[in-house]
């Protein structure tokens, strides 16, 4: 009777403490919303700020004034430039992180497989700074011999991206796969398909909503990705020719991370708070990313 009542106190105690901490989290993530706000919105009503349309639509950003008498808050270069690297490092980085995958989940022997998956989770956690320092002392000397420029620009960040990707969305997409029922390989091999047609046909769509949810994982690191992507842009402002591949992939370029890192320390007042307003911006669309991967991974693997 008294280990009964015991237990009963203990899961009292239990679930309080578990309540305490989820009323925590909540709160420091409505307070890290709320702070950040409070300085982003600033730029917009303060005096000598910027219009919500000319810091989403102008290219030119100078908040500090120190390349022209008046400062300028156009960041839609920054969002654009972020946006091209988000994009193309995943659009890269799909089809062979789901290439892997299969191989590790469908065809690798079980003895390789436990060679390969610490390997790969070793690699995720790699720090970015040791793969920032990689690209810039051996990728952009590369870069700039093949395309006779510095190096420096979109190029090198995609490549930087799509390597700090890969483990990300592998490691993802593996579990998607494992978690399809082995009733649906059974019943599609039963019915003569081969193994890449199982996989094609069966497994893939089977594990898409896993796959989907890996994918934009893969786009939350590589948006908000930081001192690897600086490390290789080279660049404070956007190339003059976007419509030149080569003038866009290799010049030297910027993005809201870089700027971010290079000048927020270096400002202050209005300036400081159009910083402020690009955290902010990435802050909303990392919340995007995980709102979407919270809806796909809640979904039915298999219908």
């Amino acid at each position: 009777m008294q280990r009964a009542r015991m237990m009963r106190i203990s899961d009292q105690v239990a679930r309080i403490v578990f309540l305490i901490c989820a009323i925590l989290v909540v709160a420091i993530i409505i307070s890290v919303f709320y702070f950040i706000g409070s300085k982003a919105f600033k730029v917009f009503y303060l005096p000598g700020g910027s219009s919500i349309q000319e810091f989403f639509t102008s290219t030119h950003w100078d908040p500090t004034a120190g390349n022209s008498d008046n400062p300028a808050y156009g960041a839609w270069g920054l969002i654009l430039g972020s946006i091209i690297i988000t994009l193309a490092s995943v659009l890269i980085a799909t089809p062979l992180s789901f290439g892997m995958a299969l191989f590790m989940a469908e065809v690798t022997p079980r003895w390789l497989s436990r060679i390969l998956q610490p390997l790969l989770e070793v690699f995720t956690g790699m720090p970015s700074v040791v793969i920032g320092f990689l690209g810039l002392t051996v990728l952009v000397p590369w870069l700039g011999t093949i395309s006779q420029t510095l190096g420096y620009g979109y190029g090198a960040a995609i490549i930087v991206l799509v390597v700090m990707i890969i483990p990300t969305i592998v490691s993802v997409s593996i579990d998607a796969i494992r978690a399809v029922p082995g009733s649906v390989r059974e019943a599609s091999l039963a019915l003569g398909s081969s193994k890449w047609q199982t996989m094609s046909k069966a497994i893939i769509p089977a594990a898409s909503t896993g796959l989907a949810t890996a994918v934009v994982l893969g786009m939350a690191r590589a948006i908000g990705e930081t001192l690897a992507v600086a490390m290789v842009l080279g660049g404070q402002s956007l190339p003059d020719k976007l419509y030149n591949l080569k003038a866009l992939f290799f010049t030297p370029t910027t993005n809201i991370t870089q700027a971010i890192l290079s000048d927020f320390g270096e400002t202050s007042g209005i300036a400081q708070d159009a910083y402020w307003t690009l955290a902010f911006l990435l802050l909303v669309i990392s919340l995007a990313f995980i709102c979407v991967s919270r809806y796909l991974a809640s979904r039915s693997v298999y219908k």
